[in-house]
């Protein structure tokens, strides 16, 4: 058995990234791809094509629906697609609030259907090792937690240059560290923000974003996004016993290439993997065994599915965002 996806959106990501996934997964097929520009989602070489994003949605055949559009689009695209009794995998940030976070979750439980934040960096082998180290304590207690996410940014005609568009830097790179710490802090989490500092551009995005901050009173969380910086991706964790530092390979976006990891000082080396098939395959384990009874509750709480992002984990990041983009010094 498969899932038949529908994709809204054809662009870079899914281009790349997404279509490549589904076709090779076990158990998914690109069943619909719809695009503003129908030559582009034939291009990918769906079943279907549509020109616009209403057919997909109503197609009866499509089961779940993977959205990869400019911002301001996941909320009501979701909305639409879960009203209609899809699943939904959602580029990030799901949406551009925490308001919006939680129409889109009361949607999903009112529907029954699955929703999920599409942060693929989660299903990586080295971060799950990372995750492994912290949660069974071999680092002893998170003292601090070190990330940044930069690159130069030069695609000025971009949506993410536009306010409007939910652009910035802080929409488009601060949902990687912020759902990090969801990954290390699985439950009971409490963001303070101690300082920050953005850099807005002549748009009237922010280029660059710093946040310092306090987790549960104890945890220094300190991370840096930019448009503007040099490449730099950034992960480190400290414990009272030893450290965790991602190595080689970008730390949150490595895709089919090498990566190590250290521990303690050992070096823990992993092949080249593809996140975007393994949380396809996941996604999709999730919807084929829903089909066969099983409720979306009971499986994203599962052990076996304990890599999805839940509920709880997204809000935890729209609500962060909302803060540290409302911050005022």
């Amino acid at each position: 058995m498969s899932i038949n996806w529908g994709f809204i959106g054809a662009g870079m990501v899914a281009q790349k990234a997404l279509t490549p996934a589904v076709v090779t997964a076990a158990n998914a097929e690109l069943y619909a791809v719809a695009a503003r520009d129908l030559v582009r989602a034939k291009g990918l070489n769906p079943v279907v094509s549509y020109d616009n994003y209403d057919d997909l949605i109503n197609d009866p055949k499509v089961d779940a629906i993977y959205i990869s559009l400019p911002n301001h689009l996941h909320a009501p695209l979701s909305l639409k697609s879960l009203a209609a009794g899809k699943a939904v995998l959602c580029e990030k940030p799901l949406a551009l609030n925490l308001t919006q976070g939680k129409q889109l979750f009361n949607a999903a439980t009112k529907s029954n259907q699955l929703l999920v934040e599409a942060i693929w960096f989660r299903w990586h082998p080295r971060m799950k090792k990372a995750q492994d180290a912290v949660l069974s304590g071999e680092i002893g207690q998170i003292k601090q937690i070190r990330a940044s996410f930069c690159f130069e940014n030069k695609s000025f005609d971009n949506y993410r240059f536009d306010p409007s568009a939910g652009g910035g830097a802080l929409y488009d790179l601060g949902v990687y560290p912020l759902h990090l710490l969801t990954h290390l802090i699985p439950t009971g989490r409490e963001i303070k923000l101690i300082k920050v500092i953005k850099n807005i551009g002549p748009s009237g995005v922010d280029l660059t974003t710093t946040v310092e901050c306090l987790v549960n009173n104890e945890i220094k969380f300190d991370f840096t996004i930019s448009f503007e910086a040099k490449a730099e991706q950034r992960i480190e964790i400290i414990g009272s016993k030893a450290s965790i530092t991602f190595d080689e390979g970008e730390a949150f976006t490595n895709w089919n290439a090498k990566s190590s990891l250290l521990i303690k000082g050992e070096l823990f080396a992993f092949e080249p993997v593809d996140p975007y098939k393994l949380m396809v395959e996941a996604v999709s384990d999730v919807l084929l065994a829903k089909r066969l009874g099983r409720s979306i509750e009971q499986l994203t709480q599962s052990s076996d599915h304990f890599t999805l992002p839940l509920s709880a984990d997204s809000l935890f990041v729209l609500e962060s965002l909302d803060a540290i983009r409302l911050w005022q010094s």
